[in-house]
Parts: structure tokens; C-alpha cells; sequence
């Protein structure tokens, strides 16, 4: 239900205090209660599910395919994603999967997806989003991060290249290990990026933020966090009104907030994976 404008205007002055006001009582780093699990879907790679406590939900799968290419250096990722209730192509689900595919593209080394010379893995990254009331793309990005934790790729049958070399461009269609144990965890020496949207009012920065904290903002921040630092940040609209420009104070102070929060929120996800 849209605020009134009252409610709106009340808002908007609690959450602009210092110390600001927050409606649940959180401060401006603290995350709502998630139930997260990893390995949930059998016939995939790599799953995770996140639930929040205001009903929003994600499942992601993710896929590894064997493609032929040309050159060794690329790296072929395809993220998609379904918003229950949204039309397909819809600018949200674009926003979601051209944000974290180019995420992941920019940071996964192509020797990680190295079969031979002439074979690769492809990543598929398939997400559902059964519901949000807040923005998704923070519960997107943490249910990626945990699938991909949890990705697992076979390693090559001993036997599969019968004494031919890796490097060699004539060798037939590698054979794998049909031994699920034996295989290698995809993110043994990567970890993967973790995107997240921070709210800005007046001077606060706000991580978690409900649909109405996002209502009376003044606009938000995207940020791209990776190998212990923000590699990539952009100002996005969270509502019709809300500002495209910000001072470089408010820029750099925002960045400062959401990386204490990428921070612990990769923490706590291979906390999750490994527990």
C-alpha cells in the first residue's frame, strides 16, 4: 500500500536523523533475519534458497555445459532469472541478470572453466524469484553467491584423453568421472562477486532496505563487491523521483557503508556453505 503523505514525509525525516530512526528498529548496516540452504536442487551443479522475513524468497541453480570454442581466453557465462508477477524482459529481470552476469564475467578466470584446449564449461546461472517486497537484487545476488559457493564440475575420466595432451586441439570429446565425489568445487580459489543495493537519505546510507524506506529515499547505489574490495558501483533510480546525481561525499561515504556490508554478508554466506 503506497504511503500517504504524511507517513511519507515522517519517513523520510526519521530515517534523515543522526542517528537515524528505522521503522524495525535496525541500524543502517544490520540486515533483517534470512534462512538460507545450499545443495537444494539435485540436478544442478550448484543451488541455493534464500528466504527473508518479510516474504521474499529466491531459488537459484546453477548448470555447467561442455562448449567447443575458438578462444581460450573467454569466459561464457548466461545468468537469467523469472520475477513471479513480472513479465519476462521486464526492466527489473534486465537490470538482475545483465548487473550479476557482467559481475561474474569480469571476475571468473577462464582457466577455472578449462577442460582441454578446444573444450570449456559454460556457466548457466537460473534463477526464480517467487516473491519481494523490497528491491530483489540484494536476495539475487546473496542466492548466486551461495549457489556458486556450492558448484561443484567433474573432473576429467583418467583414461579420457588416452595419453594425449591437454593442449593438443585433436583429441575426441572428453570423458568424465561418473563419481560425483570426484570433482572440483568451482570456487576452490574464487570467490564470487556480490552485488548490493544501498539506499541513500540525506546524509544515511541504509543496506536492507523495506519497499518504504526505499519509497522516501533519495536515490540508491549499486556496488560490485570482490576480492575484499567495491570493483564497480552505479547510482540507480528506486523510485520515480528519486536523484541521479549525488555529491562525492554522499558517493564515498555510501561505497564505505556497503563494503562494511559485503563484508560481513560474505562471511556469513560461507559461513552457510561450509557449516
Amino acid at each position: 500500500m503506497p504511503l500517504s503523505l504524511t507517513e511519507e514525509s515522517y519517513l523520510n525525516v526519521s530515517l534523515s536523523l543522526r542517528p537515524p530512526c528505522r521503522p524495525d528498529g535496525r541500524d543502517q548496516l544490520q540486515f533483517r533475519p534470512i534462512d538460507a540452504a545450499a545443495g537444494i536442487l539435485p540436478t544442478t551443479n550448484g543451488s541455493a534458497r534464500i528466504r527473508l522475513d518479510d516474504g521474499g524468497e529466491c531459488i537459484v541453480g546453477v548448470k555447467a555445459e561442455v562448449i567447443t570454442v575458438s578462444r581460450s581466453d573467454d569466459v561464457h557465462v548466461e545468468v537469467d532469472c523469472d520475477i513471479v508477477g513480472l513479465l519476462p524482459s521486464s526492466p527489473l529481470q534486465n537490470l538482475l541478470c545483465s548487473t550479476l552476469e557482467t559481475a561474474i564475467r569480469n571476475s571468473l578466470p577462464s582457466r577455472l572453466l578449462r577442460i582441454t584446449n578446444k573444450y570449456r564449461y559454460k556457466i548457466f546461472v537460473d534463477g526464480i524469484i517467487l516473491d519481494h517486497v523490497s528491491h530483489p537484487l540484494t536476495l539475487f545476488s546473496m542466492t548466486t553467491y551461495l549457489a556458486l559457493l556450492d558448484t561443484r564440475l567433474p573432473r576429467l575420466a583418467p583414461d579420457s584423453l588416452g595419453g594425449n595432451d591437454y593442449d593438443k586441439d585433436d583429441i575426441g570429446i572428453p570423458q568424465f568421472s561418473s563419481d560425483w565425489a570426484d570433482s572440483d568445487r568451482l570456487c576452490m580459489s574464487w570467490s564470487p562477486p556480490l552485488v548490493q543495493l544501498g539506499i541513500i537519505v540525506g546524509k544515511n546510507v541504509f543496506v536492507d532496505a523495506t519497499g518504504e524506506e526505499a519509497e522516501v529515499s533519495d536515490g540508491g547505489l549499486l556496488t560490485v563487491w570482490h576480492d575484499g574490495r567495491v570493483v564497480g558501483l552505479r547510482v540507480v533510480k528506486t523510485r520515480d523521483s528519486s536523484k541521479q546525481v549525488f555529491s562525492i561525499n554522499s558517493i564515498s561515504n555510501a561505497v564505505e557503508v556497503l563494503a562494511s556490508a559485503s563484508r560481513d554478508i560474505e562471511k556469513a554466506l560461507k559461513g552457510i556453505r561450509t557449516s
